[in-house]
Formats: structure tokens, sequence, C-alpha cells
């Protein structure tokens, strides 16, 4: 398909965004009059506007908002009916201040600039950290990502707080709220990829179902980690713990073998020249004996149903740094060294104890990025990173390998490997804001890669059996070699341009478009562009729909490993795999096959000269309501088409690619090859996939202001249906579109419920369930001499088995602050009309100016500050009971007064509460002796305890 019938399929599935983005009449009338606390102001003052609302996303009335500069007041008002609030105001830097009763008091330091975007200010309960929704890069100023979606969601410090402390089972969570399909992009402060922070090192994450973006292909999960602050030092400690005897055995397995984990967690940041400097400091040590791992087999001396334990250790230090150049200007560094090590790993299921191999690696990564406000309309952030790794693999075991299909696996790992890495990136994003009505945005990423890797896997060679019953007879069905240059040396560089513009139609209204282009080394296919659009409008008070589409080509459509995999398999002076069908056992050359020095029999790579980039069609339709007593629920209709992706399809196989008939002999079945007298095994890269997929998804959320006998409930339901087919595994290679088949999950449930009792702490239940994948029943055997074993009985499809669903129940506990130094009750103060009293100059006296900045810090309410402020001027005694001083007047030598007092709580995470037996899926080999029964079982109940202290 040219690029003109690719950009047509496109827009036909665009085509109805036209209609709603010119006939908005359609739509309804957005909320009538301004904001209710509209300051006037000369008309060289920029605009300074916002929306509160609460954690279930209904706007608050009537809540106080106030603008500082220093310890002064410089503008006040409340919301109105709409929840807006709007100052004009000079340009420069400000604190924004938001409060009001039994809500958490929200501070933020922002820089107003002209046609500044509206601000989204989401407040939680008392004790619950306010979110404002900005943009990764955004911790030195406030920006709005004008490109966000307005049906993102913004996980509150609160419902963080409630995530699993386990990282893999964090990202686990977080790809199911993005859509639950497990694709979702993944940006850490910036930059895509990488390792979760730890869950008290997490500031903020936004978690967008679709963003349509032009730099992005879909499901967007933001992370923002937490930066040092710019007044004063903090930091925080957790120790995590599990052992055995808190949990329960893992289904199948016959023991409970010993196993415990350790983790030790330490941050400490704050300035180191205030106003200037700031150094943030993380160090973490896991110590683990992995016991979730069992082994389910069969062998010809019995069943094997064992678990065993697998040690671990992960060592990281890293440093964070600001450095506050000008008021438009800052500097962000991040360095961080690791280093780890996995022993007994690579066995479980099928794999037995002998085949266990272990693994070191350390590396370190450095990032810097550079924010730039060029002007009131303009901002600029320049990002570089560079990560450098060395891995280390060494089997336990030097033995040849032997596989006995859904049997078991035994021999040597024979994995062998060492590689050296390095990688360079850089990012470039401009983004202008002209007017109010249009934001602009500009990206330009570049990524080099290089790689030294030295692979001895299966150099020994691996005997594949059907069944036991062969195994004991001497009778495998293929065996496979590696021989040559085990080291290749590989080199990649990547790069792409996007441009995204929004229109914002009205003020609850927008339009946004895009495109991107990509390119790379390796792959020569240059015609790649992926437009995008979206529309989005509030059509009433509260309900938001959102209609977008796009054409995606992935940014790396081949692969450096594919590149790799290439060079390694072209049958001249690198590896190749030598493949041979019904081999002699246990020597397969005593008939004369020499596939290590010429090559017969053996397997070449090749990439197909037509190879294109594989590419997808993307559309959705969204709907957020928000329902009376602040009740709200989203639904969205997703389509993805996906063509041409990328397969490794052997070309070499006899034709027509059916089973044979038995009474052929090996050479008239090789006469069948098409490239005879070349009997090897040919893959080639190709572009022939294909894959379809429909997905709905319906999410209910209840209000977070929902109590019940002092008792504060908080959660969220979400009910997936996915249809999903494709053409990846095929049986014949010379008919790819007969194994078209179903492969999906097709319903899913995600749920969590928070329980926030008085003075306990708070419960978070996390549920999920879902129905089971499609398996197919396969022969265990090589019917059609394709060198692959994934022949199926005559007029069985595939995918025709359904494997079993499955659910779980997880808890996670949270207690309250074990703080010894309670502060005190904050004194009463009536609120002016304008809703904040005016806060005097603090007479350049910097004990006051201290006081005000640890309040703000501490999250007391504006009309406290004002009591305070006016209490500690007109009586300096106050102040020297907190400095230990008989003056009002701090000298350098003085601590500075602080409302800030350590913090400790305890959490515990349960993972499978009530020891839900849960099947991951069951055998469809024929041959083995588990047909038609469970391979492997989730993990039972296992208990983590943490301690956290924040200082």
């Amino acid at each position: 398909m040219n690029l003109m019938k690719k950009l047509r399929a496109f827009f036909v599935a665009a085509g109805w965004l036209a209609v709603f983005a010119s006939g908005p009449s359609l739509l309804g009338q957005p909320p009538a009059g301004p904001a209710a606390v509209a300051q006037t102001g000369t008309a060289t003052n920029p605009k300074l506007s916002g929306t509160v609302k609460d954690p279930t996303g209904s706007v608050m009335i009537g809540v106080d908002v106030a603008l500082l500069q220093g310890t002064n007041v410089v503008k006040a008002g409340k919301t109105d009916s709409e929840g807006l609030f709007s100052f004009n105001i000079p340009v420069g830097q400000y604190q924004l201040v938001v409060t009001t009763p039994d809500f958490k008091t929200h501070v933020q330091a922002l820089r107003v600039v002209a046609n500044m975007p509206s601000l989204a200010i989401t407040l939680s309960l008392e004790g619950i950290t306010s979110v404002v929704e900005v943009t990764a890069d955004s911790r030195t100023q406030l920006l709005i990502d004008a490109s966000q979606s307005l049906d993102a969601t913004v996980l509150t410090q609160d419902q963080i707080n409630d995530l699993p402390d386990d990282q893999d089972a964090l990202l686990e969570y977080l790809q199911m709220l993005a859509g639950g399909a497990g694709n979702a992009q993944l940006i850490i402060d910036g930059f895509e990829g990488g390792r979760l922070p730890t869950r008290d090192q997490i500031a903020q994450i936004i978690i967008e179902p679709n963003s349509f973006n032009a730099n992005g292909t879909g499901p967007r999960i933001t992370v923002v980690s937490r930066v040092p602050g710019g007044t004063r030092w903090d930091g925080n400690a957790s120790f995590n713990y599990r052992d055995a005897a808190l949990n329960a055995r893992n289904p199948g397995a016959a023991n409970k073998p010993p196993m415990h984990q350790s983790v030790v967690s330490v941050r400490e940041g704050g300035p180191v020249i205030k106003g200037k400097l700031t150094l943030s400091i993380n160090a973490s040590k896991e110590q683990s004996e992995s016991g979730n791992g069992s082994i389910r087999a069969v062998t010809p001396d019995g069943p094997v149903n064992t678990g065993f334990v697998s040690p671990s250790t992960y060592d990281s230090i890293g440093f964070s740094s600001q450095w506050y150049k000008s008021k438009t200007n800052s500097l962000n560094f991040n360095l961080n060294f690791n280093r780890n090590k996995n022993l007994n790993s690579g066995i479980g299921g099928f794999t037995l104890m002998e085949r266990a191999s272990d693994s070191f690696s350390h590396g370190f990564n450095f990032q810097i990025a550079d924010n730039k406000t060029i002007s009131s309309k303009m901002t600029n952030t320049f990002q570089f990173r560079m990560n450098r790794n060395s891995n280390r693999t060494q089997p336990r075991t030097i033995a040849v390998a032997i596989n006995v299909i859904d049997a078991f696996n035994r021999g040597g790992a024979q994995n062998h490997s060492e590689s050296h890495s390095a990688n360079y990136g850089l990012n470039e994003t401009l983004r202008w804001t002209p007017n109010a009505k249009w934001n602009l945005q500009f990206s330009l990423i570049a990524n080099y890669q290089r790689n030294s890797n030295l692979s001895e896997n299966n150099y020994l060679g691996t005997f594949t059996f059907s069944s036991l019953a062969d195994y004991l007879a001497d009778h495998p069905v293929t065996f496979t070699q590696t021989s040559g240059n085990p080291l290749a040396m590989t080199e990649q560089f990547d790069a792409n341009t996007s441009f995204q513009v929004t229109y914002r139609i009205k003020s609850t209204m927008s339009f946004s478009a895009g495109a991107q282009y990509g390119l790379q080394t390796h792959f020569n296919d240059y015609n790649n562009v992926s437009p995008t659009m979206q529309f989005q409008a509030q059509v009433k008070k509260r309900t938001i729909i959102s209609w977008g589409a796009r054409l995606t080509y992935p940014t790396v459509p081949f692969s450096l490993g594919y590149y790799e995999q290439l060079i390694r398999g072209d049958g001249t002076t690198r590896q190749f795999n030598t493949v041979i069908s019904n081999p002699s056992y246990p020597d397969p050359f005593v008939d004369g096959v020499n596939g290590v020095t010429t090559g017969s029999g053996g397997s070449l790579q090749r990439k197909d000269k037509n190879l294109t980039s594989p590419y997808s069609i993307n559309s959705q339709i969204s709907l957020t309501e928000t329902l009376p007593h602040n009740w709200r629920f989203t639904t969205n209709f997703n389509f993805t088409r996906q063509v041409h992706s990328i397969r490794n399809r052997n070309v070499n196989a006899p034709f027509p690619g059916i089973p044979l008939d038995p009474s052929l002999t090996r050479d008239e079945i090789d006469m069948l090859r098409p490239f005879f007298p070349l009997v090897s095994r040919i893959n080639q890269f190709e572009s022939t996939g294909n894959s379809l997929q429909k997905t709905f998804n319906f999410t209910v959320q209840l209000p977070s202001t929902k109590k019940f006998m002092k008792t504060q409930f908080s959660g969220q339901v979400q009910y997936g249906l996915t249809w999903s087919a494709d053409d990846n595994s095929v049986q014949n290679p010379y008919n790819i579109r007969a194994d078209w088949a179903r492969n999906d999950q097709r319903q899913r449930v995600q749920g969590t419920l928070s329980v926030r009792p008085p003075w306990i702490g708070s419960f978070s239940f996390n549920g999920n369930a879902n129905s089971g994948r499609a398996y197919s029943i396969t022969t265990g055997k090589d019917d059609n001499f394709d060198q692959s074993i994934n022949d199926r009985p005559a007029g069985v499809p595939r995918n025709s088995l359904r494997g079993p669903g499955a659910w779980t129940l997880n808890l996670n506990y949270s207690s309250p602050n074990l703080s010894l130094h309670r502060k005190k009750p904050e004194p009463k103060a009536a609120a002016t009309s304008a809703g904040v009293a005016a806060v005097p100059a603090s007479t350049a006296n910097p004990q006051i100016d201290a006081l005000v900045q640890s309040a703000l810090a501490a999250g007391i309410p504006m009309a406290s500050i004002q009591q305070l402020i006016t209490t500690a001027s007109a009586n300096p005694a106050l102040l020297a009971s907190i400095t230990g001083t008989g003056t009002g007047t701090a000298t350098p030598a003085q601590k500075p007064p602080s409302l800030m007092h350590p913090r400790v709580y305890i959490t515990v995470n349960v993972q499978n509460l009530l020891n839900h037996t849960r099947v991951n899926g069951y055998s469809g080999v024929i041959t083995s002796p588990l047909f038609g029964k469970p391979t492997g079982f989730g993990a039972g109940r296992s208990i983590y305890f943490t301690i956290n202290e924040q200082f």
C-alpha cells in the first residue's frame, strides 16, 4: 500500500471529526458567565485563570484562592459557580494557595506569563496531597500541557500510597489502568522507558487512555519523580521485608522453600545554595531469596512438583540536582549507578534445576534537562541521556540440552554471554503559545545505540523429543546447534520529529492535530508519516466527549535486535544454526551430516527486499460523565488495525507446507523445498503480519467524599471487553491467512476500594479478574518438515481451546502517622470578604519569612498563617520560644523555625489475600503427559511489611 492509500485509510477513520469541529452548535453552549473572582487590572497584565475540582472531577464552588509573593498576599478571591477563578496580575514569580475546609491546602510555585493556559487543580481530602496537572518537565515553573487529554486520570498522592510496593506489580497495575492491553507508553521524568521509581519517590502519575499526541503511540503513563524543595532539607527512609513464614505455599508445589526479601531505600534532598542549587541523594539495596517459582514437570522417574529459591541482589545510588540559573532558566541533572545479581535463574515450569544459570550486570545512566522560558509565550526543553550497561550470564551445567515437549527440559542451559551496550539520546521540545487559543509544540528525538555481544547460546546443541516414549526410545524429532563466531558488533541510529498544534475553539472545546516522521539505519523505508487528530468538548457542565484517530508508524520499526539476528545468521563468517530433522541420538552426525563446517542442513537469516514499516490505524471515542452526588463514569470504544507486522518466516519449507505423506523419503522431501538443492532453513524478515482489535471499557468512580460512620470510602471499578484476532503464529508458511484466529482475553474486571476509618489508617483493596486466553492443540511433531514443532491435527483450527479464567484480591494497609511530635491545633481566624485575609509584609524579619515558608510546606490554611504572622510580629517572645533566643532577630548560627516533624508510618501489602489458586495455562500438546492439565500456577499469598519515615 503506497503513502496515498495509507493516508486515505486514515482520513476515512477520522472523517467524522471534521463534522463535529465545524458544527460546535450541535454540542450545546459553553457555561455562562466569567469567574466570580475576576479581578480588574491593566491591559498589560496577563491573565491567570483555572478550575478547581475535587478528586471525583466535580467543580468546587467558593474555594479560597490566593497569590503570594513572599509573605504578601497579592490577590485573593473565591471560585465561582463553575469552579473557576481568574486574576489579572503582572508577570512574575508567585505562590498559588488554594484552601477550603476539610480539604488539603494546595501550595504551588509558578511563574505567570502572557497567554498562560488555564490551570486544572484537583484538591483532595485532608491528609491527601493535592494535584496539579503539569507536564513532567515543569518542576521549576508551572506549565500546562495543552495536548493532554481532558479525560486523563491524575493519581493523587493518597492513591499513589495505595499502589503496590513491588515495582513489577505496580507497572502491571498502571498498564491495566491505561487500558489493560499492556502496551502503554511509559514516560519517566520526560524520558521514555526506564526503571520505575519506588512508590515513595513518585510525586505524580498521569494516565491517558489515548492521548493522540503526535509524539506518542497511544496510551500513555507519565511518572514524575520527587525533586528536592527549595526551602528546607527533607527526606525519607523505608525498609521492606517479607518471609516465607508469612506466605502460603505455591499451588502445584509439594514444598515451601525458605525465602526472604529485604529492601532498604533512603532519600535526602534539599537546597545547597538557597534559591540556586538543590541536591537529592537516593540509595537502595535489595536482597531477595525469591521462592515464588516452582517446577511442574514429568520425567521418566515420575512427576516433579517442587518450589525453589532464586537469590538476587539489586543495589543503586543516584544523585539528582536542580540549578536555577535564572528566573527563566534551570538545569536538572540525574546520575544513577546500579548493579544486579541473579542466581539460580532460568528454571521453573518444565525446566529442571540442572538448567539453572547465574547473571550479573552493572551500569550507569546520566540525564540532563535544560528548561528555558524564552519569552512569555515560548518555552524550550533540551534533554540529553546516556546509558552504559554490562551484562554477563553463566550456565551452572555444561551439557547438551534435552527438551521433551511439555514434559521436562534438562541438561545444560548453554546461555553463556557477555554484552556491553551504550545508548545516547537527545530530545528537543519547543512550545509556543502565541495567544490563549493556540498552542504549538515541536519535538525532535535522536538516539544512538552501540552493542558488543558475545553469545554462545546453544553451542553444544539441543535435542527435542515429542514425548516421553520417544525420549525412552532415543528418537528425537529435531536437533539444533549454533556455531561460528560468537561476537557481534552492532550499532544503530534512529530519529523522529513531530509537530502538534492545539486550537481552543472556545473554553470548553478544543481541536488538535499533528504528525510524526521517523527514520533509522538498517531500514530503507522513508515514507512513514504518522498523522493524528483529536477533538474534545465539554458539551455540558459535567460531560466531556472525545474523538480521536491516528495512523501510526513505530519509531523503530526494525530493532537493533533484529539487525543482530540478521548479521549473525547470514551464513558467511558469523553464526549459523544447524537444524536436523529426525536425527540420530546421541550423535546427530553419525550419518555424515556435518553442519558445523559446511552449513548443510543449517539455518540462514535474511531480510525481504520489499520489507516495509508496519503501521496501525487507531480510532477512539470516549465519554466522561459526572453524575449527581459526584459519581463519575467513563466509557470508551477503541478500534485498532495493525498492518505489515514484521514476522520471521521459513521460506524454504517443503511445499505446500501441509503434513506430508509419511512414505516420502528424506531426499524426496528436500526436493519439495523452493531453493533445492539448498536444504537449509531460510528465515526471512517480512512485513506480512496482521491483527485487529476492538476494545470497550467502562469505568465507574466512587466519589471520594463518600462517608459512612466517619469512614471515608473511595475507589473505582473498570470493566473491559476485548475482541482481537491475528495471524502471529503460522503453521503453514505458504498460507498465512489460514491461521487467522481469535487471540484475546475477552473480559476483564478490575477495581480498587479505599477505606479510611478515623485514627487507624487506610485500607486499599485491589481486585482483578479476567477470562482465559486462547491456546492451540498441537501434535508435538513436525508433520510438514518446516523444522517448527507447531503442527496441529487435521481440521483443528488455531486457538481452538480456551484457558481458565483467573481472579485475585490484594490488600494494602497504611497506618496513620506515628510522629511523636504532634502539631498544635491550628488557630482560628475569620476570613475577609475577599476570602483570605491579606498577609502583611514581613518587615524584613528572616525569622518570620522562614516561619511562613515552613507553615506553607506543612499545609497550614492561609487564615491560620495570617494569624500566625500577626501574632509573631506583635510578640517577639514567640519567636524566642521557637528559636531559643531572646530576640526576634535571627543570627546565622540560629536554627530557622520549622513546623515540620518526622513522620513514621507502616504499610502492609498482601498479594493474593484469599490465597486463591490461579492456573496460568493448560498444555495443548497431545504427546505431553500433561495434555489437558495445568502447566503452571500463580503465586500463593505473599505478605510484605514496610516501615517508612519522612524527615
